[in-house]
């Protein structure tokens, strides 16, 4: 059995990058790249890069691109052994674009794999994740599966990514069944039904999350680092001097390093000081899990956060 079990989407990543000023409407001269990719998928592969003991709960495509997703995983150490495979299913694709500074212009997904990760396929796996310490869920999910994870596991600690502002709604009603969240302000917006505009207002989004049950809050800001929040403290971590090459998968890392100290206990503040850490290193890579990342490359940086 896993310490961690992430439930989430398996996909491809397709980025493409201009080599100049994006021009939109034309054809921009480039560098196209093909990776494994899907927040559940990239926090798995981070936590087992970390040294966790991790197993992934998800369903692919009958095809190559999927499979070689899951061989992967289970090259790193990963548990695949509960990632279903449908073989009339297609395996998820992500297609992002970049802008001259690594920015996210837009981006196109083909997620419907991941609607069949159903509450009835985690039923049938609901021994396996009551024996993990943690259990990390997706915000690509469907609504329903997010509330029935939130009532049937709630005796383990659960962490909740959001993903997007658009798919944080799905998880409103039941946000506070989680123990750790980790939005950004947009989709802090989202959950709590109130603007975020300032310090004042960053700080009482904090508390309502606080109030709501959540013992552990990691709002992202962007450039500006990451505000962190429990029932005794608070603060900012601000990300350093870091030399981006990519912004894909930052907030993958960040979490692996949340749920890495979440089962080892370490406080609110250190736990956002080892994601920054973790967030400055897939920054610096090509790709949305970088190869670099390890503990002891966290443990040199987080000096400088």
């Amino acid at each position: 059995m896993a310490d961690i079990t992430v439930i989430g989407g398996i996909n491809i990543d397709i980025e493409g990058r201009p080599y100049d000023v994006l021009r939109r409407e034309d054809s921009n001269p480039g560098r196209i790249s093909l990776s494994y990719g899907g927040v559940g998928r990239n926090i798995t592969e981070n936590v087992a890069r970390l040294g966790g003991n991790v197993a992934m709960l998800s369903v692919i495509g009958g095809d190559h691109m999927g499979l070689g997703a899951r061989e992967h995983l289970k090259s790193l150490g990963v548990d695949v052994s509960k990632i279903d495979v449908q073989s009339e299913a297609t395996s998820a694709i992500y297609l992002s674009i970049l802008n001259h500074d690594s920015d996210m212009e837009l981006a196109i997904s083909d997620m419907d794999v991941v609607k069949l990760i159903v509450p009835e396929f985690l039923e049938k796996n609901a021994d396996f994740i009551l024996s993990s310490k943690a259990v990390a869920l997706d915000g690509n999910l469907e609504k329903e599966t997010i509330e029935y994870v939130s009532e049937r596991f709630s005796e383990i600690p659960l962490f909740f990514d959001p993903v997007s502002a658009a798919k944080a709604v799905r998880a409103a009603d039941v946000i506070g069944a989680f123990t750790c969240i980790k939005p950004n302000i947009m989709e802090a917006e989202v959950l709590l039904g109130m603007e975020i505009k300032t310090e004042d207002d960053l700080k009482l989004a904090g508390q309502r999350f606080i109030e709501k049950g959540i013992e552990k809050v990691f709002i992202t800001l962007n450039k500006d680092g990451v505000y962190y929040k429990d029932k005794d403290e608070e603060g900012f971590i601000k990300p350093g001097n870091v030399k981006i090459n990519s912004a894909t998968g930052a907030g993958d890392s960040f979490s692996a390093a949340i749920l890495m100290g979440m089962i080892s206990g370490e406080s609110v503040k250190e736990i956002a000081r080892h994601g920054m850490a973790a967030a400055q290193i897939t920054m610096e890579s090509s790709h949305a899990v970088s190869e670099y990342m390890n503990i002891d490359e966290i443990e040199r940086r987080i000096e400088n956060v």
